[in-house]
């Protein structure tokens, strides 16, 4: 069968969706079919080296909408690539069925189609994205999931909140989780690597760490308020690993503000390579967003073997399950209570560090992989429009 992709998250600088449809095309999700990987011709960056399976085929296929279609739409410009460009692309090489690993698929299409919705935060949080973006995100997710066959999610509770919010059958989804790629895991760092991350990256000797962007939902501004309360003595450095995704004028406020800003280090964005080491010489990882849909930094961290505190809402009891600290993620006495005994208390660190190792075992790649092609058999391949 000949599947067509939206690869587009696998050009360029390669993250978060990316690494998703990157990762499940290695582990098999399309055995035995050819994936036709279509993306923005005039995007910036080269396709991903991907290590497809012997019994895969993938063929990468450059495609563009006319200039004057970016001019005339702006922001919305990518509904037309999708539902006309990509839409004449798959006729053009007469696909069977189609792959949407971000959201969206040509409404046009009739063939059998899967489309993976990460989450709502487009309904959950409106501010999270620009408004020009979440109308065209909202008008484009109604679109496929009145389209696809099956629709493929990160967690349960993701499930329940597209089901909140739209009306498709609740046997149609599918929870498939996804995993950290294998470069997370304990290691026996060197000295010499060691002193390089703290003279690049400006680290302490011990800190707790933060890896996301920094928007609202986010919630850094709660951490910053449960640190402040916290003497000087004991309060951590603390490590914020990412880069700014939207203006959060309330965390820059606070930031301004606060007595500590000294031991709050801004990292900015940090290479694929260094952020595994980062994750193991971290004492602490903290996460204390409001809304995820999965949550992978806490898994990165739990297979890390570094000691985690996690907000007890949304997805991320589900990736942490009892390895790590939970607390409600407003609750900032809570927080600064977690803050406090595990960074103080070398056995709760060893005991959480354990435990993390444990649960991160129950992820992989192979078992979302499967659940892809479970969702493909599903289909049937004589959909009627």
């Amino acid at each position: 069968m000949k599947i067509g992709l939206d690869a587009r998250t696998a050009v360029g600088d390669v993250s978060g969706v990316g690494n998703y449809l990157v990762s499940i095309i290695e582990a098999g999700a399309f055995s035995e079919h050819t994936l036709y990987a279509y993306y923005d011709a005039r995007a910036d960056g080269h396709p991903s080296n991907i290590t497809v399976p012997d019994d895969t085929t993938l063929i990468w296929r450059p495609i563009s909408s006319p200039q004057l279609v970016d001019r005339a739409f702006g922001p919305a410009s990518p509904a037309w690539w999708v539902n006309v460009t990509l839409y004449r692309a798959l006729q053009q090489d007469d696909i069977d069925a189609f792959f949407g690993p971000n959201f969206v698929q040509p409404i046009p299409f009739d063939g059998p189609s899967v489309v993976v919705v990460h989450d709502v935060i487009h309904r959950e949080y409106p501010d999270a994205h620009p408004t020009a973006y979440r109308g065209y995100l909202h008008v484009s997710l109604m679109g496929a999931l009145w389209k696809a066959d099956r629709v493929i999610t990160v967690s349960e509770h993701s499930k329940q909140d597209i089901l909140k919010y739209y009306d498709i059958p609740p046997q149609n989804i599918i929870v498939a989780p996804g995993a950290a790629n294998d470069r997370y895991q304990p290691r026996d760092l060197t000295q010499q690597t060691r002193e390089r991350l703290r003279e690049e990256f400006d680290l302490p000797e011990r800190f707790l760490l933060y890896v996301g962007n920094i928007e609202p939902r986010k919630n850094l501004t709660g951490l910053l308020d449960a640190m402040e309360s916290m003497t000087d003595d004991e309060r951590p450095p603390l490590v914020i690993v990412g880069k700014k995704h939207l203006v959060d004028e309330e965390f820059a406020e606070k930031y301004q503000q606060c007595g500590f800003k000294d031991d709050i280090i801004f990292t900015g964005y940090v290479p694929e390579e260094d952020l595994p080491l980062l994750y193991n010489m971290a004492s602490v990882f903290i996460f204390p967003s409001l809304y995820e849909g999965f949550g992978l930094p806490v898994l990165e961290a739990l297979q890390s073997g570094t000691p985690v505190i996690t907000s007890s809402c949304s997805s991320l009891p589900e990736v942490a399950g009892d390895a790590a600290i939970t607390v409600e993620p407003q609750d900032y006495d809570a927080i600064t209570d977690a803050i406090r005994h595990l960074w103080s208390d070398h056995e709760m660190r060893a005991d959480s560090r354990q435990r993390g190792l444990q649960r991160a075992q129950q992820f992989s790649w192979e078992q979302t992989a499967a659940q892809i092609s479970k969702a493909y058999n599903q289909c049937s391949p004589n959909k009627q429009s």
